[in-house]
């Protein structure tokens, strides 16, 4: 502790010359030693890798030689099994001929006879005969004396393979027999007589040092066979540093090359299978690389010129780090004596730099300008001191702006909490609406199946009609729900935009209250309009509820609808004004008045949405909307929509009654409602459909696979896969059928999916008849050649 003590004392007080020769040679040093160190792992990789992709070339090359092996080896079993020797020698026995008659010398004599001449024939080292046990019952071997008569071969999987009767008879397993004289990899094939499985035949060859000769022709390490933890026979000449634990791994592994660690040393090892034993063990043969000691000869003779030049280096760097200290260090302790006599503080005196190096030179040039810099910013000071004091003044205005912008920061955010209310109403009333829908189908469809088994004017069939009444009042109440919370389903229809008003006027006289008074006026006749219902309603639902909140005391709100000519060559529309008597809006305000989130009210009485969603609606509809309000009188909102067609006669009852369409077709029903995919596949049957229903898009895919359907008629919404992406698959296969979606959600659950005039879309809940018109128009258009136009 002493002496390092003292070896730090002595750095600490070494000149500085001295120090930095010192650190020059260190990082030299340390410089050469990482090279080194990284050329010797990159070595290490790329060695690893070579010997990891030659083992893989190796291993494929050694599994198909493996693969033809065994191809000829069960060829040939298969030909000796059928050899008219082998058969005569066994007789017209049966199943248990073979192991009952191991005890007739002369049977026995007779098979081993034949089994040796097939032998010789066969060019192979063994071949064994066993009985219906799996017992060998006759054996010969090329120069030995073969395997012991009534040696248990059962353990061994192809031997049992070849005994099943289950078995097919052409079939055949690959095995390692373990003999005391060596070991043997053979076929095995089942040996039949008149049908019946006699026993097995084993042709074989020896695996020896010629076979891992043959193994290891392009590896530069060792080959071995092992079997479990022990190593049953290795390349002539290898040294094999490996215990049972790698050995187990090594047999573990899968067939790909993988890196090993045995004695110290890296290898890299690719495992071969040979079959199974008659011990029920596996065997492989195993290649090995030595990564370890192919590194070291490649690394030791660079080693040594590493040490000769980075020496030299380090040499070097000392030397040229204490010539440029020198040079500097003399310089500067002139500069630092001049420093110290306090010439400095003399302004009228320099530091004389003749001679030094330029280091020096800009040090004692940047002194003298630090001099100057500082009496500089003394000056700069006091001007400073003078303009943070206006600052200052003008920072409390900038504290009392800011207070505004957080007030108004403040106000938004509630306008926002107020948006995030009506969403989440939004979102709880479509998935309501979406399971009532699925309920209200299956009501009213399966009520108006028991009105069409019941005598008309009966007391049932005006309790069945009451039922199916019930059942449109409250899908009309479902869709006048989802058109307020604004997430209806996006249809645009043909409409009669008087029927629509008079259609929500029981919803709108709910919302507004007895103290107010409402008014329909609309002509005789009407143009039709191209709109979304739900959209259409919406609109009247919201400029409604405006009006109310403007007659908290109570008032009139008048609704009247015309057609109107607005001259020259454009199209009639209808215009729909709606009236109040409420407190108005001021002139000031009306050019505002449809901006989102800008409202009348006062704070938590209304979000700014109404009146944005009105407009974006018409809009998009192709009509236009203004406002006309006078404070103290009252406020009207018209609305012109662009005619779609031929006017309709007021109050036009547009069910027209008429005969359910039939069809004989193919249709593929896919609902994830029971209820619902009962009554549609129950209605289409009736009709005389084929219909394929399933619960599922991968139960439909499955139950559709061989058949060509005429129609899809699918749910949008489904677990695993919507409707849209169901109709895709299935015409990647099929010939491209026609489809027809249905669904119970808003728009906005409907995944991206897009409703417009092309698509057949059938909004829950649906009648019987609606479903049947449906289908039949779809298959009727699928089928209608191109141009062609509709009756």
């Amino acid at each position: 502790m002493t002496g390092a003590r003292t070896l730090r004392d002595r750095i600490r007080r070494a000149r500085l010359d001295v120090k930095l020769a010192w650190i020059s040679a260190a990082l030299t040093s340390l410089v050469v030693l990482v090279s080194f160190l990284a050329l010797g792992a990159r070595v290490r990789e790329n060695t690893r890798r070579v010997f990891t992709d030659q083992l893989a070339r190796n291993q494929r090359t050694l599994i198909e030689l493996q693969r033809r092996d065994f191809q000829q080896l069960l060829f040939g079993a298969s030909l000796i099994s059928a050899a008219p020797t082998l058969r005569a020698a066994i007789g017209s026995a049966r199943q248990d001929a073979l192991s009952g008659a191991a005890s007739n010398p002369i049977l026995v004599a007779t098979v081993e006879g034949a089994v040796r001449d097939l032998l010789r024939e066969s060019g192979k080292d063994l071949l064994l005969v066993t009985d219906g046990t799996g017992r060998v019952f006759a054996s010969a071997a090329a120069g030995a004396n073969g395997v012991a008569r009534g040696t248990d071969l059962s353990r061994m999987p192809a031997v049992r393979g070849a005994l099943d009767p289950s078995t097919p008879a052409d079939s055949g397993g690959l095995a390692v027999l373990r003999e005391p004289d060596g070991l043997y990899q053979v076929a095995v094939y089942p040996l039949l007589l008149d049908g019946f499985t006699l026993g097995s035949v084993l042709l074989g060859q020896r695996v020896d040092f010629a076979y891992l000769s043959v193994a290891r022709s392009d590896s530069t390490g060792p080959a071995f066979v092992s079997s479990g933890g022990e190593v049953l026979m290795r390349s002539p000449g290898a040294s094999l540093p490996i215990d049972s634990a790698t050995l187990r791994l090594l047999g573990s592994a899968t067939r790909a090359p993988t890196t090993v660690n045995a004695g110290g040393e890296e290898y890299v090892a690719a495992a071969i299978p040979l079959g199974t034993t008659q011990f029920g063990q596996p065997v492989r043969l195993t290649l090995l690389e030595p990564v370890s000691a192919t590194v070291r000869a490649l690394v030791h003779p660079v080693q040594v010129d590493f040490a000769i030049y980075g020496s030299l280096a380090v040499l070097l760097a000392a030397l040229g780090a204490a010539f440029a200290s020198r040079s500097v260090l003399h310089p500067l302790a002139s500069f630092v004596e001049y420093l110290r006599s306090g010439a400095a503080a003399d302004a009228g005196r320099s530091f004389d730099a003749e001679g030094a190096p330029a280091e020096i030179t800009t040090l004692s040039n940047s002194f003298a300008e630090l001099m100057a810099s500082l009496q500089a910013k003394q000056s700069q000071l006091e001007r400073r001191t003078a303009e943070l004091a206006a600052a200052n003044a003008g920072l409390t205005e900038e504290v009392r702006a800011r207070e505004r912008v957080e007030t108004a920061l403040s106000e938004s955010e509630a306008q926002l909490r107020q948006s995030q209310k009506l969403e989440a109403i939004g979102t709880l009333a479509g998935g309501i609406a979406h399971d009532f829908n699925n309920l209200l189908t299956v009501i009213s469809g399966f009520t108006q199946f028991a009105m069409t088994r019941t005598e008309p004017g009966t007391p049932g069939a005006d309790d069945l009609r009451q039922v199916v009444d019930a059942a449109a009042r409250a899908a009309t109440l479902t869709r006048q729900l989802l058109a307020f919370s604004r997430k209806q389903v996006l249809t645009p229809t043909i409409l009669d935009a008087g029927e629509v008003v008079e259609g929500v006027v029981p919803m709108l006289r709910r919302l507004i209250g007895e103290h107010i008074q409402l008014h329909i006026e609309r002509g005789d006749t009407l143009t039709r309009i191209l709109a979304d219902r739900g959209q259409l309603e919406q609109v009247i639902i919201n400029l409604v509820v405006n009006a109310r909140d403007a007659m908290p005391s109570g008032g009139t709100i008048t609704i009247d609808l015309a057609n109107v000519h607005p001259g020259g060559a454009e199209p009639p529309v209808v215009r729909m004004r709606v009236r109040d008597t409420g407190t108005g809006i001021p002139a000031d305000m009306l050019d505002r008045i449809f901006e989102p989130f800008f409202t009348t009210k006062e704070v938590g009485k209304g979000t700014g949405l109404g009146l944005a969603t009105v407009y974006g609606i018409v809009k998009q509809t192709g009509g236009s909307v203004r406002v006309e309000s006078t404070v103290g009188v009252g406020t009207t909102f018209v609305i012109d929509l662009p005619a779609a067609g031929e006017p309709a006669a007021a109050g036009a009852d547009g069910a027209a009654p008429m005969v359910l369409p039939r069809g004989s077709e193919t249709i593929l029903l896919v609902e994830d409602e029971a209820g619902v995919r009962t009554l549609a596949r129950r209605t289409l049957e009736e009709l005389g459909y084929l219909v394929v229903a399933a619960a599922a898009p991968a139960e439909a895919l499955a139950a559709s696979a061989d058949v060509d359907v005429d129609l899809v008629l699918t749910d949008v919404v489904m677990p695993g896969m919507n409707g849209p992406s169901l109709v895709a698959q299935y015409a990647a296969t099929h010939e491209a059928p026609a489809v027809v979606y249905m669904s119970g959600y808003a728009d906005d659950a409907l995944g991206g999916f897009t409703i417009d005039e092309q698509t057949n879309f059938l909004r829950k809940p649906f009648t019987p008849a609606e479903l049947a018109r449906m289908v039949r128009a779809a298959l009727d258009a699928e089928r209608r050649p191109a141009g062609a136009s509709s009756a």
